[in-house]
Formats: structure tokens, sequence, C-alpha cells
């Protein structure tokens, strides 16, 4: 009888150790595809004039994961954002179209511990954001024009998964994004005309110092999965390019730079998992 009892609790143990192993061996990085939309809050400040941008942001992303049979995994990801800009600063706008998106690509490894699963990353990132603000003015009578933002990026990031049921995780990912370099692209020939303006031309300045953010929480279900998101960026001053200008007739040497900036996005993803 006593030994008939010692089994089963042998039984019942050995049960619980294999559950656990299993839901350790289901945390690790699967090979998946996933497509999400996204609604978001975004906000673009450069404090020193006062400016500010914001927009709520609709947007759509893509992730697939290749996972390999030793821990390894690759991942790629595309997202693009839409949303029309309110500006504040030489006066106020609203309507402004704007979009984004980003491309990245990384490789990792799964750490797998007791009850959850470490999976940390590096790779390379592309953003490109343009605003469409040309032949516009604001409410004091400024003028506005294109304005075309370029980073190229290393991200650096780990995500921690932990299981909440048989068939459902939580999955927090946080990503340092180092910029490698970056330009922005201003398109003040546009202004020629207006104004007394003439001679201008179009302006392109680096901006080589600077780091993103990225903070994601998700419950991932088998085939779906929705969480809250944010990202953030910080770019310091770029270089001066140099050149000239007319106004009214009298030329003049000039030079443009892009102040330090930084933007803030807050939003909700849902995705669908294949």
């Amino acid at each position: 009888m006593k030994l008939t009892k010692l089994a089963a609790v042998a039984a019942i143990l050995t049960a619980g150790i294999a559950t656990t192993q299993a839901q350790t061996v289901d945390l690790k990085t699967q090979s998946i595809n996933e497509i999400g939309l996204t609604v978001s809050a975004y906000s673009y400040k450069e404090p020193s004039l006062g400016v500010q941008m914001d927009a709520t942001n609709i947007g759509i992303e893509y992730q697939g994961t290749y996972a390999f049979k030793n821990n390894w995994f690759l991942l790629g990801e595309f997202d693009y954002n839409n949303g029309s800009v309110k500006y504040s600063g030489t006066g106020n706008q609203s309507g402004i179209p704007q979009y984004y998106y980003n491309l990245k690509a990384a490789v990792g490894y799964d750490f797998a511990f007791d009850g959850f699963v470490l999976s940390p990353y590096v790779g390379i990132g592309y953003r490109f954001l343009s605003q469409q603000w040309g032949n516009t003015t604001t409410s004091t009578g400024a003028y506005g024009y294109d304005r075309q933002s370029t980073y190229n990026y290393l991200p650096v990031g780990v995500t921690h998964r932990f299981a909440v049921g048989q068939k459902s995780k939580v999955e927090t990912t946080f990503e340092y994004d180092y910029l490698l370099s970056g330009n922005q692209y201003s398109g003040l020939s546009q202004l020629n005309g207006k104004g007394g303006l003439s001679g201008l031309s179009n302006a392109n300045n680096s901006q080589n110092s600077g780091y993103g953010l990225n903070l994601t929480v998700m419950y991932k279900e088998d085939n779906w999965g929705v969480g809250p998101y944010w990202k953030y960026w910080n770019i310091q001053q770029s270089n001066t390019a140099y050149g000239t200008l007319t106004i009214n007739g009298v030329r003049y040497n000039a030079g443009w730079y892009e102040p330090a900036n930084n933007t803030n996005e807050y939003g909700v993803k849902a995705i669908y998992r294949f």
C-alpha cells in the first residue's frame, strides 16, 4: 500500500516536471508570421524653438520569425504609420500629411530558465519619415516646406516570455536603438517666390548623434495577440548646411541646421499570428 502511494506521488511530481519543461520549450522563439494593426498618439518636439507636432496614427506591421533547432533565430520586421499632423510653433496649422515606415532585421538566441525565456537580439534598422508641408502657410503666414528624415540604426533588444495559461503567454520586448547615421532633408526651394525670397536650394543636414527606445508588452494566444507599446527617439542637433538666399533683391549668406528633437509615440496593437 505504501509503495502504491509513493508511486502515485512520484507520478504526480513527474507529470508536474514534464508540464513545466513543456511550457519552457513552448516559450522559446517560434517560427511564425504576425500581421498587426496599430493606433497611436504621436508627438514630435523641438524644445529650443518651441515647436511641436502632434498626430493620431493608424498603422500596419508585419513580423516574420524563423527559429533554428539550436536556439538561434532570425527576425524581420516592417511597420508603416500614417496620420495628419497638427503643428504649433510659428503659428498653428492642422492637416499636414505625414507618414513613416521602419525596416528591421536581427539575429538572436534563446536562454531558457525555470518558468521564463530571455531572447536577446541584435540587428540593423532603417526608418524613413516624410512630411508633405510644402505650399502651405500657418495661422501667422509662415510658409511650410516638405521635410524628410532618414535614420540608420543598430537595434539591441531582449524579449522576456512567461506562460499565463496552457496556450497563452505574456511577451515583453525592450529595445535600444543606437543611431548610426541620419539625414534631414528640407525642401527649401519651395519657398522661392514667397515673401520676396529667391535663390534658395534644398538642404540636407547630417544627424549622427542620438538614440531610440522601444517597449512592447503583448498578451499572446496561439493565433492572436494584443497589447500596448511605446516608441521614443532623441536626436541631437545636426551639422550646419551653408548656402545663399535673396530677400527682396538683396543676397545673403545663410546656414541651416536641424535642432535637437525628440519623438514620443504611445499606442496599442492587435495581431494575427499564423
